[in-house]
């Protein structure tokens, strides 16, 4: 069987972070409510990254989405009766109350999660909505109440701010770490597959990292360090394979004087490593004499 990292991997969520533990304690919790996770992390969509691999690694059968916004869309104004005969126009429905509607629904009978996203947007009206609904079970807009079944649906709550205090307290929350984050793996030759040799080469790819500021996956390293074997011969190489792999790299960064001079530098050891002389090197791309001095 599949771990929860090669499942939230194949929904496109890689991280070093392990998951098992607290997604354990999220679907053990005793509660009566409706089930709720508090999705947090630094600023960005990573956290709704892994909020949709998430959903899906769990097997939900249906997944649904709503994003609030900053702007709020004005509902359409409601169309008046021309003549006494006609009945004036259904009072539009929001959107949240159209998702929430479908996540009720849905809940009947087949496992179901909704993700609530950029909460931090939503009138403060609508996070108290919220609370009641994961304690009652019950969704009340116009004259319908719609009840869900809490042991089918699930809520991802999302927000860059913290949470009202009452949708906290029925949530289990998690952080997701960027590749920023200080918990490196280490990631050593016998990691990627590699014979001791290659030590080196992996030294002088960290030093580069660390002063990216980047924390590669393993598969991130992996998908470099087959491009190093097979394509990469000069600095311009490297930094094409760095930038086009591991992910937040900044480009700027990357072709900064700095960044570029430390690469130059860690180039012998990643030759060396694939036992190439570094002067054959310089012949075979026809690097003009000065630069060889450089």
């Amino acid at each position: 069987m599949k771990s929860l990292k090669q499942r939230l991997a194949e929904y496109g969520f890689i991280a070093n972070q392990n998951f098992d533990y607290p997604v354990q304690c999220l679907m053990a919790a005793q509660v009566e409510h409706i089930r709720c996770l508090n999705v947090e992390g630094r600023p960005g969509r990573r956290k709704t990254a892994f909020a949709h691999a998430l959903a899906h690694a769990l097997g939900y059968h249906h997944v649904l989405y709503h994003e609030f916004h900053d702007q709020q869309e004005l509902p359409q104004p409601v169309r008046m009766p021309v003549s006494d005969d006609e009945s004036p126009g259904e009072k539009p429905v929001e959107a949240i109350d159209q998702v929430i509607s479908e996540a009720c629904a849905l809940s009947e009978g087949e496992k179901t999660i909704l993700i609530l996203d950029q909460l931090q947007y939503a009138r403060f009206v609508h996070h108290l909505r919220l609370a009641d609904f994961i304690q009652s079970r019950n969704w009340n807009y116009a004259d319908l109440t719609l009840t869900a079944n809490p042991a089918n649906l699930m809520l991802f709550l999302i927000s860059e701010e913290p949470l009202y205090h009452s949708l906290q307290q029925s949530s289990f929350r998690i952080w997701i770490e960027d590749e920023g984050d200080s918990n490196r793996l280490p990631i050593t030759p016998q990691t990627l597959g590699l014979g001791a040799r290659a030590q080196d080469m992996l030294h002088a790819l960290n030093k580069v990292f660390a002063a990216l500021e980047l924390n590669p996956t393993l598969p991130e390293y992996q998908r470099l360090v087959h491009d190093i074997q097979l394509h990469v011969r000069s600095s311009e190489d490297l930094k094409t394979s760095l930038y086009g792999w591991i992910e937040g790299t900044d480009r700027n960064r990357l072709y900064s004087p700095e960044i570029s001079d430390l690469i130059q530098e860690q180039m012998p050891a990643i030759e060396s490593y694939l036992g190439l002389d570094h002067e054959a090197i310089v012949l075979e791309l026809n690097i003009p004499s000065d630069e060889q001095s450089n």
